[in-house]
């Protein structure tokens, strides 16, 4: 079954954006909870630019630090189970 695409609308910082996506309401909201999120941490007089790269390298950096837990967590499970 393939999933029609419809026109969102997601708020990143100082602006709002229209985008066309499959992604059900629940995951929209997940996503513009987390860009809310990771975006006040850099409010004030930043402009809509370093807006976005703070927020691309602060995603970037939670991805890292979550793989690495995911990578630890994947090697004690082998050592317990002797693999």
């Amino acid at each position: 079954m393939n999933a029609s695409l419809r026109e969102v609308n997601i708020r990143i910082g100082k602006k709002s954006y229209f985008l066309k996506t499959t992604l059900d309401d629940e995951s929209i909201k997940g996503i513009s909870d987390l860009s809310a999120e990771i975006t006040r941490e850099f409010e004030g007089s930043l402009d809509q630019e370093s807006l976005l790269l703070l927020s691309c390298l602060q995603l970037a950096w939670l991805l890292e630090k979550l793989g690495r837990k995911l990578e630890r967590s994947l090697e004690d499970i082998r050592e317990k189970e002797g693999l």
